[in-house]
């Protein structure tokens, strides 16, 4: 009874204030990408079309668009049964012998790859199975796209794969799903392979269906009061991997595409609020906690802040000076740094054998984690040494890193940071504003606890005169 008391008083201060007048979504929900029709009628009319993880509130609503362009055949392979357009051909994608068999059957030209451990909590739940299906199962599709002489093929990725490192089997396993797919992209032969980034699909939503089961048990569980999310429509969806398709091969190999307009992020507490007073009924509102899967921290390098490239929330810095819109404005489109073939050969074949000898989840997890890291390494140490530097910089700097207790949570990705920035200095004459940004650095790093070594480094290549 006190929740409620609680939140009925929110409800009423929010709404002295001018809040809670508007439905929060109801902007996303206007929102579009431009359909570049024409160039897709010319790859879907008369194909024979795949769709892989077809069944879901993505997938159905991509195959009513395909549906429009008059494909000779819609197939829908899943391992669950569909509603709506194309026939439905059951397999999974982990299984290749499986998989083969179904595109020998189906003998498709046009493949979306939708299939997924699609949700954070969940992957943590069954690590294994998130792993074999969303890094060997992309894999499998791949190999069978080239192997069956598909004509283009689009993956589905997620905004999660922005972020550098990560504490998550979801954003690990999609991270490695996406440089496969990068990879393959850049390595020719029959297939053209496209990708594109979601964010937070409106419809399809993790967050909006977990308030409405809370209205509905009258007690809504957030993770906390300021949590906020990015969100697109299904109409942006379908529409990115349409273009996708449209636009592959008219731009480098191995980018992917996002929806330019995301406006704010939403906040899930006024969220909440909102469809506890559209609902009439009385609610209780609590805070559990962030659960794993969810609970991201947010490092300040992440971002651009040079101010040469318009801010995306999808794209990182790493990423950002390969920006581009298309034709419509409705779109940007980023290049996905891969690793070299030889350390991502090295990295998914130590990780198949994890894998397939792992006895418990934690063990699963860490091997994951560990690959992903692995492939940051080595795309680090392949990027120029001035945009490292910034990029540690951007996070690491006093001004913007805060307390020590505060830094130190990002201090295996700064300590990697920093180890690649001095292989490139060391031996080197920075300039005075590579030496006042060094400076910066190790006076971070020498209040963190395990970064104390990389701070004396980084002060001798900062001062080398006074050094020597």
């Amino acid at each position: 009874m006190e929740l409620r008391s609680a939140t009925r008083s929110l409800i009423r201060t929010m709404r002295e204030e001018g809040r809670l007048a508007q439905d929060p979504m109801e902007l996303a929900l206007t929102r579009s990408v431009d359909l570049h029709h024409a160039a897709a009628e010319r790859r879907l009319r008369g194909r024979r079309v795949l769709v892989t993880g077809g069944s879901g509130c993505v997938g159905t609503r991509l195959r009513g668009l395909i549906a429009g362009f008059g494909p000779a055949e819609l197939v829908n392979l899943d391992i669950v049964p569909h509603q709506g357009d194309g026939s439905w051909l059951q397999a999974d994608i982990r299984d290749p012998a499986a998989l083969d068999a179904a595109f020998a059957k189906a003998r498709p030209e046009v493949v979306f790859h939708l299939a997924s451990i699609r949700e954070p909590g969940k992957a943590e739940l069954v690590v294994g199975e998130a792993v074999d299906t969303n890094v060997f199962g992309t894999a499998n599709v791949i190999e069978a796209c080239r192997r069956h002489g598909v004509a283009q093929a689009v993956y589905s990725s997620t905004g999660k794969c922005y972020a550098y490192l990560t504490d998550h089997v979801y954003t690990a396993s999609k991270k490695l799903a996406e440089v496969q797919w990068a990879r393959a992209a850049r390595s020719g032969g029959p297939t053209l392979f496209a990708m594109t980034r979601f964010t937070h699909v409106l419809e399809n939503g993790v967050v909006a269906r977990e308030i409405a089961e809370g209205i509905r048990d009258g007690h809504v569980r957030l993770h906390g009061p300021d949590r906020h999310f990015n969100v697109q429509n299904l109409r942006q969806a379908t529409h990115l991997l349409v273009n996708a398709l449209a636009l592959a091969g008219e731009h480098e190999p191995g980018r992917f595409w996002s929806a330019v307009d995301l406006g704010w992020p939403v906040n899930t507490l006024e969220l909440a609020l909102f469809e506890i007073l559209r609902s009439g009924r009385d609610v209780a509102v609590s805070f559990s906690g962030v659960p794993r899967g969810y609970d991201e921290s947010f490092f300040r390098g992440q971002f651009d802040w040079s101010g040469d490239h318009d801010y995306h929330p999808l794209v990182n810095a790493l990423e950002a000076p390969g920006m581009l819109e298309d034709s419509t404005g409705t779109m940007i489109g980023a290049p996905v740094l891969c690793p070299s073939e030889p350390v991502l050969h090295s990295v998914l074949r130590d990780l198949r054998l994890k894998l397939d000898g792992a006895d418990h989840d934690a063990a699963m997890k860490q091997s994951v984690l560990d690959a992903v890291a692995e492939v940051a390494r080595d795309v680090f140490a392949m990027t120029e040494p001035g945009r490292l530097l910034d990029i540690l910089w951007w996070g690491a700097a006093p001004e913007w890193a805060g307390p020590a207790g505060c830094a130190a949570r990002f201090s295996p990705l700064m300590g990697m940071l920093a180890d690649a920035v001095l292989a490139a200095f060391e031996g080197a004459v920075p300039g005075c504003a590579e030496q006042g940004k060094l400076a910066d650095i190790a006076h971070t790093f020498s209040n963190i606890a395990g970064l104390e070594e990389r701070a004396a480094r980084l002060r001798a290549v900062a001062q080398p005169l006074h050094a020597a």
